[in-house]
């Protein structure tokens, strides 16, 4: 599938809807909260495939692994937003944490769904988690994201 194939929240807010998050926008977050682990696999791909030496994180000017900086950050993005939602639904539901993996974090949030599709929080929800997603695929997959673009501009 390609990056222009996937939806996104493009401004839409749900506005005097009942639960906070309308049925299509639950939809979308569903099937984005599915797509992430997959995305963050495919960023552990890029991640080793530096740019240039200007990309390696090192703290030092010793010769250290080359990593695609934008590629760290996005995964780290995308475990910090799914932590941080799951933490919400662990103190508002008083369930079991899930492990701090990207996979189980998703499954924990598609669980979870419903609940968090109501609360007074869920547009945000829904907002960190396309935009954490469209940042990740735009470095995971950097030409797709060109073309879209493109598409969207025109000409």
């Amino acid at each position: 599938m390609e990056v222009q194939d996937y939806e996104f929240r493009t401004g839409h807010l749900c506005v005097e809807t009942d639960p906070a998050l309308c049925l299509p926008c639950q939809e979308r977050l569903d099937r984005q909260l599915a797509l992430l682990p997959r995305v963050y696999g495919e960023l552990e791909v890029v991640l080793v495939a530096a740019q240039d030496p200007g990309d390696r994180l090192s703290g030092t000017d010793r010769p250290g692994i080359p990593l695609n900086g934008p590629a760290v950050e996005a995964r780290a993005a995308i475990r910090d937003t799914l932590a941080s939602w799951a933490d919400l639904i662990v103190e508002g539901r008083t369930v079991r944490l899930p492990l701090r993996t990207v996979p189980a974090l998703a499954a924990f949030l598609r669980r979870h769904l419903g609940w968090l599709a109501v609360h007074p929080a869920a547009d945000d929800a829904a907002t960190d988690i396309d935009t954490v997603l469209r940042h990740a695929l735009t470095v995971a997959r950097p030409q797709q994201a060109l073309m879209a673009m493109a598409v969207s501009v025109g000409p």
